[in-house]
């Protein structure tokens, strides 16, 4: 009977403990999104200005980090070594704008020019599908608000504007790499600064948490940079070999997008697909014909592009440190995507593998039942943290016996 009533506490003294960690868990999340969101408002939303140069500075130290330290164990000083690889990234970065910006630059402006021209073809054709249909479709509706006057159209003309927010867009590029130089040299610095503000008895287990958050966060940006990279200069080479105008324009768009996650690459393929079915121009090596060769074409060169990304140049550079289960990418997606826009999209999935790691350390190290302190340990001859029935009542039986003396 006592065995009985031991084995039905144990099982209630469990249940309890579960409910009291999932609400636990539960209220540490609505404290961590209001925490957030306060944070957001009155601390980083005032000051946003410093959101851009930061960002570029910290994916700069995530990018060259690696290779710096590889310099310091070597023998090379820090700040040596910060220099060398700083020289090496501008060479690179200069050799790549020396030949690729002018082309950009051409190709961008012949293409902002033509969109009222590309929009009217575009429109005509899709008039004469709907009549082939029998549908009566205002369309012509639809391609005014697409012209330069449209609310579409201010959107197309801004984003191939090259005059307005260019001195921005510079400033933040310097500060950027100035800061993410000086991050760059004193890491260490900072690094040991910001444990010492910590207890010491929780200076290790703080440690263990950051690199293994650093490790994620940093293979995601260096993989996802150099496979943008590696998308953007393979896109601009078979669109050109396919012969589509403006290739160097949608390539870079490949390659940008392609830092968003499972919809970026999607969204090249729109402004391939639109000048493939409304220019009139072709080129190139195989000089496809305007319409639909000229699409197909376009689209079977981003689809081996794709290819070989998704199986050969992510799984080996991406790093895989970063587990997300699809639903989950595409929810922080959209939360992202709507708070901050682009930016928002681009952090999305690094800020919620962070979060993972993080959350998932508390569950192991904060939210077990019994504590690990207080966890007994298992008896020879029986399973862990359970005593044979046998024994119990072997106890028992000697304990009525020596009262009974």
């Amino acid at each position: 009977m006592w065995v009985v009533d031991e084995e039905r506490d144990r099982v209630f003294t469990r249940r309890v403990a579960r409910v009291a960690r999932w609400g636990v868990v539960a209220w540490s999340v609505i404290g961590v999104l209001v925490l957030g969101y306060l944070v957001y408002r009155y601390a980083l939303y005032p000051v946003r200005v410093v959101v851009g140069p930061l960002l570029i500075a910290t994916g700069i130290v995530y990018l060259l980090n690696p290779l710096v330290t590889a310099l310091q164990r070597r023998g090379i000083p820090r700040v040596w070594g910060s220099l060398l690889t700083y020289l090496l990234f501008l060479a690179v970065t200069g050799v790549a704008a020396r030949y690729l910006v002018p082309k950009l630059v051409g190709q961008m402006t012949a293409f902002a020019g033509a969109v009222p021209e590309l929009l009217q073809r575009a429109q005509d054709w899709a008039l004469r599908v709907t009549g082939r249909l029998g549908v009566d479709v205002e369309v012509g509706e639809v391609f005014r608000s697409l012209e330069p006057g449209g609310v579409a159209g201010e959107f197309v003309g801004r984003i191939f504007s090259f005059t307005v927010g260019i001195l921005h867009l510079v400033l933040v590029l310097v500060l950027g790499m100035v800061l993410g130089f000086y991050l760059l040299v004193d890491l260490p610095k900072i690094q040991r600064g910001a444990m010492a503000l910590l207890p010491a008895q929780r200076r290790e287990e703080v440690r263990a948490v950051l690199d293994r958050v650093g490790q994620a966060v940093g293979g995601f940006f260096r993989g996802q940079l150099l496979v943008a990279l590696f998308v953007g200069l393979a896109s601009m080479l078979g669109l050109f070999i396919v012969g589509l105008p403006y290739w160097a324009v949608v390539g870079a768009v490949a390659g940008l997008f392609n830092l968003i996650p499972m919809i970026g690459p999607w969204i090249a393929a729109l402004p391939a697909l639109f000048i493939a079915f409304t220019t009139e121009q072709t080129g190139g090596i195989l000089a496809l014909d305007p319409g639909w060769p000229m699409a197909l074409g376009s689209g079977l060169a981003l689809l081996v592009v794709q290819q070989i990304d998704n199986h050969v140049i992510s799984p080996n550079v991406v790093a895989r440190t970063v587990k997300l289960h699809p639903v989950t990418v595409m929810l922080g997606l959209l939360v992202g995507g709507t708070l901050l826009g682009l930016w928002g999209m681009l952090l999305a999935v690094p800020l919620v593998a962070a979060a993972k790691i993080l959350a998932l350390h508390y569950w192991d190290t904060r939210m077990q039942w019994p504590p690990p302190q207080e966890r007994p340990s298992p008896p020879e001859g029986g399973p862990a943290g359970r005593e044979p029935v046998a024994a119990r009542e072997e106890e028992r039986r000697e304990e009525r016996v020596t009262s009974a003396r």
